[in-house]
């Protein structure tokens, strides 16, 4: 596997499991056809300290909207209940461990791992191998200084404050089951592919934030959508259904009253399968703001 797949993974998917300000560019673009305007940005679910505040583009679009859509409805993901399912997707729920679920070899090197990173492998075990992969990447993102709130979840929280109308694309069981999906993969398999991206680690992620701060598509493109090559079905399931399934909605929006604001994962913005691309396809406008 020549790819870094994992960080991008754990991009698209991390807010639902748990640079200097004078960037001369942003992940913001301005979509207009026929004197109706709408605004999208593509946001990183982990950010740094230094990330905020974010660039300046993302405040002007704020400003623009009457109405804020999301990937999905933030407050939900804290209630106690989908609390529970989400337990249900990243343990074990049959009595098995991590230790049982893998062979000798492959949980050798994953203690191996744990203790390099001064972790109790035991405190780990109850987690099923997609646990264990979105635990740790996350941990990884933490140890690097991603530890404020993404795009995500500052916006949503500025748009109830000031009492704008919030919407989303999908319900948090919709999203938990994408990432339940991964739990079809092969054991051994999805642990050693994990510990092998985590090596390549600070290749991947420095570059994908930066150009994601900067709003370099081209770069997010190479290193976020090429990281998929070799997996389609994923490709497919994480990106293709889903942003098809979210123009029909985009679509809508220049039909009816107000002007709103679309944060989404960057990764859903660039690419042939891509928001932006779908959208100019279409007739529409698209130009960074």
């Amino acid at each position: 596997m020549t790819k870094s797949f994992l960080p991008t993974l754990v991009c698209l998917c991390s807010f639902v499991l748990v640079l200097s300000t004078s960037v001369v560019s942003a992940p913001v673009f301005k979509v207009s056809k026929d004197g109706e305007t709408i605004y999208i940005g593509g946001t990183f679910h982990l950010l740094t300290e230094g990330d905020y505040p974010l660039p300046e583009a993302f405040e002007k679009a704020y400003e623009q909207a009457d109405e804020l859509y999301f990937e999905t409805d933030i407050n939900a993901l804290k209630t106690p209940e989908f609390q529970r399912k989400s337990l249900g997707v990243l343990l074990y729920q049959d009595g098995s461990t991590l230790q049982s679920g893998l062979n000798a070899t492959t949980y050798a090197r994953f203690v191996e791992y744990a203790k390099s990173r001064q972790l109790d492998p035991m405190q780990l075990n109850a987690l099923n191998p997609t646990g264990v992969m979105f635990t740790i990447t996350i941990m990884e993102y933490q140890a690097r200084g991603f530890v404020a709130q993404g795009v995500d979840k500052y916006y949503f929280e500025k748009a109830e404050a000031d009492n704008k109308t919030i919407g989303w694309f999908e319900t948090p069981d919709q999203q938990l089951a994408i990432i339940d999906s991964f739990d079809d993969e092969e054991p051994n398999a999805l642990i050693n592919y994990t510990l092998d991206e985590i090596e390549n680690f600070d290749a991947v992620v420095k570059p994908l934030h930066e150009s994601w701060r900067s709003g370099d598509m081209e770069t997010l493109t190479a290193l976020g959508i090429d990281s998929f090559e070799g997996y389609p079905d994923v490709y497919d399931a994480l990106l293709v259904q889903r942003n098809n399934s979210w123009m029909t909605k985009i679509e809508a929006m220049f039909g009816d009253e107000g002007t709103e604001f679309i944060l989404v994962g960057a990764l859903h913005l660039p690419g042939e399968d891509g928001v932006l691309t779908q959208l100019t396809n279409k007739g529409y406008t698209v130009e960074k703001l």
